[in-house]
């Protein structure tokens, strides 16, 4: 009885909706629509500064953590170890400034800068 609705669950088709149209490079090819190659480019861009910016500020930050742990006591250490932290988080803040004044700005052009493999219907 078991095997007879197993076999029959597994033939049934599955709507999935017009929203599913492939994942990652490969969504074009499936939907059929064409990437802006302006809005790809930027999208990229931004993400991979992005990327390389948050893993600048865990390695700085990271380091400043580590000379305040080896100042010994020693206040100009310590204040040096305090800034170069502050300066870290204050690169994370303006990243993540910069990512939503991205979307705004892309929003404001029409493009779609922070999704890069978002295909365009024709």
């Amino acid at each position: 009885m078991m095997k007879i609705i197993t076999s029959a669950l597994a033939s049934t088709d599955i709507p999935l909706g017009s929203e599913v149209g492939g994942v990652g490079p490969f969504q074009t090819a499936i939907s059929g629509g064409v990437q802006s190659g302006l809005g790809t480019f930027l999208s990229n861009l931004v993400t991979t500064i992005t990327v390389v910016g948050s893993i600048a500020f865990v390695i700085y930050f990271f380091i400043g953590a580590l000379k305040w742990i080896t100042a010994g006591g020693d206040k100009g250490k310590v204040s040096e170890a305090q800034a170069q932290m502050t300066q870290a988080a204050i690169g994370l803040i303006a990243i993540v400034a910069s990512f939503f004044i991205i979307g705004i700005v892309g929003a404001v052009l029409g493009l779609d800068i922070l999704n890069p493999f978002n295909a365009l219907k024709l």
